[in-house]
Order: C-alpha cells, then structure tokens, then sequence
C-alpha cells in the first residue's frame, strides 16, 4: 500500500472509527500491534448467522407488504361490491 501523506503507511477507514468507537483496545490490538482475534471462527459463524436472520427479516417485510396489499385489494373489491348491490 503507498505511503499517504503524515507518513503513515495505514489510512484510516470509515470501518475503523465504527470499531474503535465499538472497542479501542481491540481495535488498537489488531489494527497497531497486528494482535488477530483468537475467536475467529466464532465470528464467521456469527456473521453467517447474522446475514442469514436479515434474509429471513427481509423475506418477512416482503410478506407483510403483500399481505398489506391484498387486504387493501380485498377491503377495495368489498366496498365496490358494496357500493354496486346499493345502487341497484
């Protein structure tokens, strides 16, 4: 990676203010005395888990904004049901 400018030949991301901010020591641990997390087949399975619960979550709103709209088509149909069978 090329040297930025202050010398340092490690910028600091976005990401890294979000895990300082989380945890400075661990933060400090891995990113400055190059320390890697011994528990790291235990993250990976977390973040399986984690991005497989967002899938269902998003499977769930999906559902439930149909569901939304087939009642609202549903009500609609009644009322113009309705509103026809007083006309007559």
């Amino acid at each position: 990676m090329p040297e930025v400018r202050g010398g340092s030949p490690h910028p600091l991301r976005a990401s890294d203010v979000g895990r300082y901010a989380y945890c400075a020591r661990a933060w400090w641990l891995e990113r400055v005395a190059g320390a890697a997390p011994d528990n790291r087949a235990a993250r990976v399975r977390g973040e399986q888990r984690h991005h497989a619960h967002g899938r269902l979550v998003g499977a769930a709103r999906r559902q439930t904004r149909l569901v939304s709209a087939l009642f609202w088509l549903a009500a609609g149909l009644a009322l113009a049901l309705a509103l026809s069978l007083l006309w007559r």
